[in-house]
């Protein structure tokens, strides 16, 4: 995208989210600083620092499962070396087996020996922190859904082993300075969906995988893509999932559409975007 189109999404209940959670800081235990695996630079809110300082930090890589494994390992080590991190887990919050050892994580780093350690679960939107909460308790409570902004409000919740989770809304920050970041967070959908033109931004997806990970996208959309330009490829994609409108020309908004969802539900295959 043109620099003078960046996306920048903040609207007004995210500055008054992190005001609520600056208020509550003295309650909490452990920061629990949900990223997604595919993008662990640009999924982290730089904001979310001032909620670290003086508190245990773990790092959770939720989607881990969707990501490159080998890129994975490498940002994982990668967080464990920085000065305010305590702990960096890679993660599924669908995966059942995974939530002993985050409790045990977390129990590991119990500032006081505390009987009921207070968590605050914070990260940007749609990242899958109400999920990591619902399988945490073991039951669900919080509303999910694969878009920004289902969490509106914050609210304590009991889980067992002894823990207390604050449930926040996702939160941004007030500009991206890189507008690479507004368009990569859009290919999660971290972004409200009717504030960026989505033919543009699928373009840029489609870029990114063929450089990267060809072979993926060959497999899925079941096309040949040596020798083609982008523009030819957006026109086999389509084609091959016969996405036109009448008179045969295609129909480049639900293939973007598609293209888009098939990346956020992991079905072109593991890949990261922030690439170490």
């Amino acid at each position: 995208m043109e620099k003078n189109d960046a996306i920048q999404w903040y609207p007004g209940h995210m500055a008054k989210a992190s005001r609520q959670i600056r208020e509550k800081l003295k309650l909490i235990d452990i920061v629990v600083e949900v990223l997604d695996a595919r993008l662990p630079v640009a999924s982290k809110n730089p904001d979310i620092d001032q909620y670290t300082e003086h508190k245990r930090h773990l790092v959770l890589l939720n989607k881990a499962d969707l990501a490159d494994p080998d890129q994975n390992q490498k940002w994982a080590d990668y967080l464990k070396g920085r000065d305010s991190v305590d702990e960096v887990m890679l993660y599924n919050a669908f995966d059942q087996k995974k939530r002993p050892e985050l409790v045990a994580k977390l129990r590991s780093l119990n500032p006081k020996d505390k009987k009921q350690l207070k968590c605050l679960i914070c990260g940007i939107p749609n990242v899958g922190k109400s999920t990591i909460i619902n399988s945490l308790i073991g039951k669900k409570k919080t509303q999910i859904g694969n878009k920004p902004g289902v969490t509106k409000g914050q609210q304590w919740l009991t889980a067992p082993d002894g823990l207390m989770l604050l449930d926040t809304p996702g939160i941004l920050w007030p500009k991206f300075e890189d507008p690479e970041v507004g368009v990569h967070l859009a290919w999660i959908g971290s972004i409200k969906d009717t504030i960026f033109e989505k033919e543009n931004i699928a373009a840029d997806l489609l870029k990114f995988l063929v450089g990267h990970y060809p072979q993926d996208v060959a497999a899925l959309y079941k096309i040949d893509l040596a020798d083609k330009r982008l523009p030819e490829i957006f026109d086999a994609v389509a084609k091959s999932r016969g996405l036109l409108l009448r008179g045969g020309e295609y129909d480049y908004f639900r293939t973007s559409e598609m293209l888009l969802n098939d990346f956020k539900n992991g079905k072109v295959g593991r890949i990261t975007i922030d690439q170490r």
